[in-house]
Formats: C-alpha cells, sequence, structure tokens
C-alpha cells in the first residue's frame, strides 16, 4: 500500500506539472469552456489503456528494438499537432471563431484529444521508465502490477483534468465574453500545439 500510495502521489504531482496534456486542456478550456475541455479531457485519458496495454504486453522491449519505429511515431505526432495548429490558426477569425464554438461537436473534440495521446510516444517512453520503479507486489506477475498502476494513472489523470477544466472556465470565464481576449486565446492555444510538435521530435 505505500508503494502505491507513492505511485498515486508521484502521479498527481507529475500531472499537475506543465505538461503538454494539463496545457492543452487548459487552453481548451480557457477557448472553448469547460464542456469542450471535459471531452477533450476524456479523449486524453481512453488513450492511456493504449500506452498500458503496451507495458503490459512487453512490446516496449519489442519497440526498443526497433529505434526507427519511435522516430516514425514522433513525426506522425508532430505532422498532427502541427495540423491542428495550422486549423486553429485559420478559424482565428472572431466571426469564424462564434461559429465554431456554436457548432463544437463533443465526438470531435474527443477523438482529438484521444488521437493526441495515441500519437505521442513519449507517453508510452515514459510509462516504461515510470512504472518499474512502482512495483508493489513479490507474487503477482508484472503485468498485472503494470495493469493496476495504469488504472491508478489514468484514475488520477481524470480527476485532475476535470478539476483543471471547470477551473479554467470558472475563474477564466469573464474573458470568454470579450472576442477580442477569445481571439487571442486561440492564438496561444495554436502557439502551444506548436510547441507540442516541437517537443516530440526532441
Amino acid at each position: 500500500m505505500e508503494e502505491l500510495f507513492s505511485f498515486l502521489l508521484a502521479s498527481i504531482m507529475l500531472t499537475l506539472a506543465p505538461g503538454p496534456d494539463i496545457l492543452l486542456v487548459f487552453s481548451e478550456s480557457l477557448a472553448k469552456g469547460s464542456k469542450s475541455a471535459l471531452m477533450l479531457a476524456a479523449g486524453l485519458v481512453c488513450g492511456l489503456p493504449f500506452h498500458t496495454l503496451v507495458l503490459v504486453l512487453g512490446w516496449g522491449q519489442f519497440i526498443g528494438l526497433y529505434p526507427n519505429l519511435i522516430v516514425v511515431l514522433k513525426i506522425c505526432g508532430a505532422l498532427y499537432f502541427l495540423y491542428l495548429a495550422t486549423q486553429t490558426f485559420n478559424n482565428l477569425k472572431i466571426e469564424v471563431q462564434k461559429t465554431a464554438l456554436a457548432k463544437k461537436d463533443p465526438v470531435k473534440i474527443f477523438k482529438k484529444g484521444m488521437l493526441m495521446n495515441l500519437l505521442n510516444p513519449k507517453v508510452s517512453l515514459f510509462f516504461w521508465l515510470f512504472f518499474p520503479g512502482f512495483l508493489f507486489h513479490d507474487t503477482l506477475s508484472h503485468g498485472t502490477q503494470y495493469a493496476i498502476l495504469g488504472g491508478l494513472f489514468m484514475l488520477q489523470a481524470a480527476i485532475v483534468f476535470i478539476f483543471v477544466s471547470i477551473a479554467a472556465a470558472t475563474l477564466i470565464a469573464p474573458m470568454l465574453s470579450n472576442p477580442k481576449n477569445l481571439y487571442w486565446m486561440n492564438f496561444g492555444q495554436g502557439i502551444l500545439l506548436i510547441g507540442i510538435a516541437i517537443y516530440l521530435l526532441f
């Protein structure tokens, strides 16, 4: 239990640290409101079982033998984030943004969040490096323990993302009524997406 508690505490601290996922949820909440941010967060969290499965099945060792595969995944992820940044910049006109806000599709936002997570190989690399240090049982298989740790990580990530989504939208809600502020919030989100694309490549 001490190991699990330590893992949970470390996971919460890492999730709250200024990283790509938390910044994306925060910026989505500022630019488009808490509902949009919650759907994006749901997509991000639903991508985590894939990275856990990679660890549980031992695919990490297989992928480690083929570093070029990691490079390909990084390039695909970076291109996707650049595509999203381009879409954001193309929709910066206030009139277009108002239409986008009125017609935002929760399913599309969810899919966007899931793709963001799945196309980020650094999440899998993080799991491979982070989880082994918190194995907590002598008789349970490593795969079972990794699955439990993955479940705990997803639970805390969901709670943190929900908190950030609602808090950001609530605290900054008055700013959303100003079209100029909305313009710059979306501009900032586009810059963030470019930054994440660069982050994935290095």
